[in-house]
């Protein structure tokens, strides 16, 4: 009971640490913000909770990026990830995958943010969690917009916004009643579509809309501290698209200065390579070389602060590597006595437990595949099972269920279910476009039965199937799925023995 109390405790002093550090990021103090995360990131470390923990270090990457400690927060945030890979958590992985690629942005890793962002949007989308698919999606076009910005420092090339406004175009078709879910999002929002309509048209004038509405947001919220300073860099970028590197420059300093109140690192090194750019496009070599050694003096200092910082990293890490191995042993056990109460011993099959669970998540659409297509269920019975069992013996009777359930697994396609119901009876599910697709299938695993070599288990062995098909719809209950396809199995079984010439499968109701 004590020990009980004190996990509580701790995980409540966590959840606070958290919350203030959440607080410090959105007011711009990321020192105070990481000092705060890093006792969070300690605690919920002591905690059994690793989406928990997963989502502390999340947020303590994306302060160390902003402070500057760039392989740190990598570091931090692939940590993060893996931890929330384990926990089982989607909020703390799409969390995690969304600031290692912030992370990796700031650092210059334009394709490595690219290749984490990238399946955070899709997997946000797929689980349809559109509050969650603005803030991956959105620093993949800030990459984008960051990329063309160095390609332009770097080989003096005009960005264009093609690629921007394409992947923009996927927030911008989005529901109108999905709004980005913070103020700073909204902000990040407009500097895109005001920096995007400006490169595409060449002229400031198409950005005014979104530069006003970033300036409004500023006024409304004086104290998010990126706000004012991306509306600077903002006004910045639109001054040179205009030509004006006197306007440019002031608003350059601007940016410098309102990012040293901050500490926001990665914004300064964008404001003295915007003063290096400038000064160099107008010939003052003396000015632009002061800025690229103002540049160079930060970017070493930052490496001394972050070696500490790096080593009470690693002792984190030594201590995380013991407690993710006892995770691991834990969850092992775990998933294995988890299938094992869902597994048939003899066929190796989805036991009558797994069997509804796989069956009511494809009801409600998991598994479906791109094309449209529809769930079919299939009630398979084998015919005259007792005689095999009273003429040949049990062993060979579940030699032929064994032999059964490795046909079914051929024809069937990974994504299809195939499970033991009882007895002699299995169950079999896939999607397929219509009927007549449908059809197919079943007319397939029958011949696959028939004309396999049974003999070779029993001189004279002949095994047979009887199958019934239903077509799943939208309100169907699973009981009540499976019993049409029951009713279809006893109404093939019967014409079989009556020696009628019957349909492959009857498929009552369609």
């Amino acid at each position: 009971m004590h020990k009980s109390m004190g996990e509580g405790d701790r995980a409540a002093e966590a959840a606070a640490l958290l919350g203030r550090g959440r607080e410090f990021v959105l007011t711009a103090k990321y020192r105070e913000a990481y000092e705060s995360l890093m006792a969070a990131s300690k605690l919920a470390h002591e905690g059994p909770d690793l989406g928990e923990e997963s989502r502390c270090l999340s947020l303590l990457a994306y302060a160390a990026a902003v402070l500057g400690h760039t392989e740190e927060a990598i570091e931090t945030a692939m940590l993060a990830s893996q931890l929330a890979d384990e926990s089982g958590n989607a909020d703390a992985r799409l969390m995690a995958l969304n600031y290692l690629g912030v992370a990796l942005l700031w650092n210059g890793s334009h394709e490595g943010a690219e290749a984490v962002l990238k399946p955070a949007f899709e997997l946000a989308r797929s689980q349809q969690r559109p509050e969650q698919c603005w803030r991956p999606q959105l620093n993949r076009c800030f990459n984008e917009a960051y990329r063309q910005i160095g390609l332009r420092h770097l080989e003096m090339r005009r960005p264009d916004p093609q690629r921007l406004l394409l992947l923009m175009s996927t927030l911008e078709e989005r529901d109108p009643a999905e709004q980005p879910p913070s103020l700073l999002v909204q902000g990040l929002w407009q500097w895109l579509r005001a920096v995007a309509l400006a490169w595409q048209s060449g002229s400031s004038q198409a950005a005014v809309p979104a530069q006003q509405a970033l300036a409004d947001l500023c006024e409304r919220r004086p104290e998010i501290g990126l706000l004012q300073a991306m509306l600077q860099w903002l006004v910045c970028e639109l001054a040179l698209v205009d030509g004006q590197p006197q306007a440019a420059l002031a608003a350059a300093s601007r940016l410098m200065a309102q990012c040293e109140r901050m500490q926001q690192h990665p914004l300064q090194r964008i404001a003295l390579r915007l003063s290096c750019e400038l000064h160099e496009q107008q010939g003052q070599t003396a000015q632009a070389l002061a800025s690229l050694r103002q540049l160079q003096l930060r970017e070493h200092r930052l490496r001394q602060v972050s070696m500490s910082h790096r080593r009470e990293s690693a002792a984190l890490r030594l201590e995380l590597r013991q407690h993710k191995r006892e995770v691991r042993s834990l969850r092992n056990d775990a998933q294995q006595f988890q299938r094992l109460s869902m597994e048939d011993p003899l066929t190796g099959l989805a036991n009558r437990r797994g069997l509804e669970q796989q069956l009511n998540a494809a009801l409600t659409g998991h598994g479906r595949p791109e094309n449209g297509a529809t769930l079919y269920v299939s009630m398979v019975d084998v015919n005259g099972f007792k005689a095999v069992n009273d003429q040949h013996s049990h062993r060979v009777g579940d030699q032929v269920l064994q032999t059964l359930a490795m046909l079914f697994q051929q024809q069937l396609r990974s994504q299809d279910i195939a499970g033991r119901w009882g007895g002699d009876e299995f169950v079999l599910a896939f999607w397929a476009l219509d009927d007549l697709q449908a059809q197919g299938v079943v007319t397939r695993l029958r011949e696959a039965v028939a004309g396999h070599g049974w003999e070779q288990l029993a001189p004279g062995l002949k095994v047979g199937i009887s199958l019934g098909l239903s077509r799943a719809s939208s309100d169907d209950a699973l009981q009540e799925l499976l019993l049409r396809s029951d009713q279809g199995m006893y109404a093939h079984k019967r014409a079989c023995q009556s020696g009628a010439q019957a349909d492959d499968t009857v498929l009552p109701g369609l």
